[in-house]
């Protein structure tokens, strides 16, 4: 992706807008030794967005990201914004083979075959995957993974940031921001030996979804979120134990090892890597005929009791942290060893879009 190559020169803000809370980062420095230069977080009440990235309270959040950037401890007011939620899917599909600018040319005609949303009413891109894993020299064809985003969902977005006094440079998926944060953090696996990569699996548990990603070397081939996630686990409790949503949420936190919480989130955590198990075996599927080397975690919610224990043991390949940090050479005379540690955990969609550049088109 070359991302680090221009970093300094069309520098912007990864901001990463989530159902309990926003977070934005700032990546400086030099191809050879990146440096964060900022972080900040701040939460947000419940429901201020709704467990489908819809917005319901727009004042809370301009308020949020106004206070977000109090204080100039960032440079530019020049975002790389994520979207996710119900208004933006990914696809899988496979064309004959021809050029990106043929495929450019046909893009709005392959895809109203593959997406629930009317063609006219989205922005749609695209990435060439490759050569179809079966194809033949006489009807040679290519895997292509396309987007599709509701343009009303964009010019939402946009406006509500723009209603902060900041810029969108760049809106992306929040699974293609993984992609990056990945990318730039491991790419001893990305850039393998002979050009063939490794595939890994990325999974960003959070508050309102859990986003799998499936990086084959230095492309994200497969995306999917699923509706399994904090809050759904939060109502969970609620509803089990009869106590309000942000009681559930502190049991959640501070009682999980209790015997009583601990077989409620059991029965969760069952019921959630049972569904990973089905999607990665879906993916592998429409994949290639490589496995997957290392499955990498992240997300506030990735540290739900017996979780990681449940994935090892039901999963394909080795579970580890995700550090979306590892690669950075140093911290702005800002950053603090609380914040740092947050990232590690938190950070990893705010830093893939950190990465994008204003204009770039991967």
């Amino acid at each position: 992706m070359g991302f680090l190559d221009s970093l300094l020169k069309r520098r912007l803000v990864g901001l990463d807008i989530g159902i309990s809370g926003i977070k934005a980062v700032e990546i400086g420095g030099s191809t050879k030794s990146p440096r964060l230069l900022a972080y900040n977080r701040v939460p947000l009440p419940w429901n201020a967005i709704g467990i489908d990235g819809e917005i319901r309270d727009r004042n809370v959040v301009v308020n949020a990201l106004k206070k977000l950037f109090e204080g100039s401890q960032f440079s530019t007011k020049k975002v790389a914004v994520g979207a996710a939620g119900n208004s933006v899917i990914t696809k899988k599909i496979t064309v004959p083979k021809m050029t990106a600018e043929e495929l450019g040319h046909q893009l709005y005609f392959e895809a109203e075959q593959y997406i629930p949303f009317n063609v006219t009413e989205v922005n749609l891109d695209f990435a060439i995957l490759g050569t179809h894993p079966g194809t033949n020299s006489n009807t040679p064809s290519m895997d292509v993974l396309i987007v599709a985003a509701k343009k009303e969902y964009i010019e939402s977005l946009s406006t509500l940031v723009e209603a902060a006094g900041l810029v969108p440079e760049v809106i992306d998926n929040q699974a293609f921001a993984l992609g990056n944060s990945f990318e730039f953090n491991y790419g001893y696996l990305v850039n393998g030996a002979g050009g063939a990569g490794a595939t890994s699996v990325i999974i960003d548990f959070g508050a309102g979804t859990t986003k799998i990603s499936v990086v084959e070397g230095d492309k994200t081939t497969f995306s999917r979120e699923l509706r399994q996630c904090g809050v759904a686990c939060t109502a969970m409790l609620s509803e089990r134990l009869g106590i309000p949503a942000d009681q559930a949420e502190r049991v959640k936190i501070t009682e999980g090892n209790t015997p009583a919480i601990k077989s409620i989130l059991a029965e969760y955590v069952s019921a959630l890597v049972e569904e990973i198990s089905r999607t990665l075996d879906f993916s592998i599927s429409q994949s290639s005929e490589r496995s997957i080397q290392g499955i990498y975690v992240c997300g506030g919610a990735s540290r739900t009791e017996g979780l990681i224990a449940a994935m090892e043991s039901r999963l394909p390949a080795p579970v580890q942290p995700l550090n979306p940090i590892q690669n950075i050479a140093g911290s702005g005379r800002r950053m603090n060893a609380q914040a740092i540690r947050e990232l590690s955990y938190l950070g990893a969609v705010a830093i893939g879009l950190s990465l994008r550049t204003a204009g770039d088109s991967e």
